[in-house]
């Protein structure tokens, strides 16, 4: 992998709605189009300069903000099948998909599962390089939103406020996994400097916590009050973006730079519950960063 310095942009809340252009991409219909029926055809033909513009704009994004949003990608009322596999092709250009569970499944499709929409679902970044959701259908009542904060500017908020727990951040902590795709157990700093420049994250706050009842190292008072200042970071409402995201929308997250979260929904039963398409890629040789 070649190492280089990236143009990092730390975000608050209002700065990343602010530069909106930076990192949000809305496609035409005939864009959308083009891009369906190379697709679905299995190669590329009239969509290539859209693919150009899109490779281009996601890059960018992904480099600077960390993140990506692409509007109207899809025609969110074809079947959720042929969604998934014109998706997939798309995504070539960015990553191989891996597996995201421990049954070894390249897609899903994230429901309300026994209403456990109604509850948030804290911040966290998932053990892949860049995570890919595609809404297919948004929550009824305008809930679900997608939540993210930036790395750097958590780091360097942490940092001024409370330096001794920005210290304990950046040393080594344990995620024992076991059970899940990809590996099973992680140790790294949740907060830590790249080689190319940016501020680094990994934080699982449910994995981290339990890891000591698997027979990992007990976590010590200091390390119990450095997660909760992170945490209380986190939740500030000028850190969390949320981010609503319309039917055929598209987002890219990279996982070493933005966590992610969702806010609570209300789900509505049948056609009209909540469904993200959810898809996992590391990068390749070219493209990782």
């Amino acid at each position: 992998m070649s190492e280089h310095t990236v143009a990092e942009i730390g975000w608050s809340s209002l700065e990343l709605e602010a530069r909106r252009q930076l990192w949000s991409l809305p496609l035409s219909d005939l864009e959308r189009q083009l891009l369906w029926a190379d697709a679905r055809a299995g190669r590329w033909g009239a969509a290539e300069p859209v693919r150009e513009r899109l490779r281009s704009f996601v890059r960018e994004a992904a480099d600077s903000v960390g993140l990506t949003h692409i509007g109207n990608l899809v025609d969110p009322a074809r079947p959720e099948k042929e969604i998934t596999e014109a998706l997939s092709f798309l995504l070539r250009d960015y990553g191989r998909i891996v597996p995201q569970n421990g049954r070894g499944d390249l897609t899903s499709v994230l429901r309300d599962q026994d209403g456990d929409g109604n509850t948030e679902l804290g911040f966290h970044c998932d053990t892949c390089d860049l995570l890919v959701l595609l809404c297919i259908q948004p929550a009824y009542d305008g809930g679900g939103l997608t939540k993210l904060a930036s790395a750097r500017h958590v780091h360097d908020l942490i940092g001024r406020e409370r330096p001794d727990a920005l210290a304990t951040l950046c040393e080594d902590w344990t995620f024992d996994r076991t059970g899940r795709a990809g590996p099973q157990l992680v140790v790294t700093p949740i907060l830590y400097p790249r080689p190319d420049g940016t501020t680094g994250c990994y934080y699982q706050t449910r994995t981290v916590r339990s890891s000591p009842d698997r027979g990992g190292p007990e976590l010590t008072d200091r390390q119990w009050e450095a997660l909760g200042v992170l945490d209380e970071v986190l939740y500030r409402p000028e850190i969390a973006f949320g981010l609503p995201m319309a039917a055929g929308d598209l987002l890219i997250i990279r996982n070493s730079r933005v966590l992610h979260g969702r806010s609570a929904f209300l789900d509505e039963p049948g056609r009209y519950s909540r469904r993200m398409l959810r898809i996992w890629l590391n990068e390749g040789e070219t493209w990782a960063r």
